[in-house]
């Protein structure tokens, strides 16, 4: 089974080393919105500014399958 690795940019790269063993892109796919969902829980206050966050999803080839991208303003609220 192929290895994924999810890269988080937010104004610093978080660059996952480990990578996850998945079936396929769909199951890549779907730990990428998992994965997503978990930091936007955890560090969903930081979100609010404006700012524009992505998750890149490389497989072990270095090759990026797919690409998610977050932005939130609460504009001064």
């Amino acid at each position: 089974m192929p290895r994924y690795f999810f890269h988080v940019m937010d104004g610093r790269a978080l660059v996952d080393a480990e990578g996850t063993v998945l079936a396929g892109p769909d199951e890549a796919r779907s730990e990428a919105i998992r994965t997503a969902g978990e930091i936007l829980v955890h560090r969903g206050r930081r979100c609010w500014k404006g700012n524009t966050w992505q998750m890149t999803v490389a497989d072990a080839g270095g090759d990026t399958v797919l690409t998610l991208r977050f932005s939130a303003d609460d504009h001064g609220r």
